[in-house]
């Protein structure tokens, strides 16, 4: 029963979040997803407004204590015959999601994805991670989404941050 209130909590909030977003001037995002690096050869996050970093497969961001890892962008020939779409292609989006918090957190919901015509596109009713994720704990997570054409963009963003989201940019082939 607790799994499913912070489902509907999340749920609720990524709805209200959604209807305040507002937009942003990319125009000097680095379309090339090289990365910087701290000394350890680990990602960080930068806190940059005028020139929002983008990150690439393998990259990890950390944002209010919960880290993303963006493992792998495929495209998939599974669909779901009992889908309200069909899509022409169907991403399957594989992450590994780190909580250093000390709260559990929600898992499932911190993504936003556009294709290569620049439409947000909703997720694709496969084998989606969802639930919620105990302090000091990591899950390997899996998402599905119907896209158009590629490349698609991807922003992660925790449920609860009010941070920048980052933003992973990733040719589909």
């Amino acid at each position: 029963m607790r799994k499913f209130l912070y489902f509907l909590l999340a749920l609720l909030v990524s709805l209200t979040l959604a209807g305040c977003g507002g937009e942003s001037d990319n125009s000097n995002n680095d379309a090339n997803g090289s990365d910087s690096s701290n000394d350890s050869g680990e990602n960080i996050n930068t806190d940059q407004e005028d020139d929002q970093k983008t990150y690439g497969i393998g990259d990890t961001v950390e944002i209010d204590g919960v880290k993303f890892t963006l493992k792998n962008v495929s495209l998939t020939d599974k669909r779901n015959e009992f889908a309200d779409t069909d899509p022409p292609l169907v991403v399957k989006i594989e992450y590994e999601i780190e909580n250093n918090t000390d709260d559990e957190i929600p898992v499932g919901a911190d993504l936003q994805v556009y294709d290569g015509t620049n439409n947000q596109v909703e997720s694709y009713p496969l084998d989606n991670t969802l639930g919620s994720l105990q302090p000091g704990k990591k899950l390997q997570a899996v998402e599905h989404y119907g896209i158009e054409k590629g490349p698609i963009e991807i922003y992660f963003q925790p449920m609860f941050s009010f941070d920048d989201p980052a933003i992973f940019k990733v040719d589909i082939e």
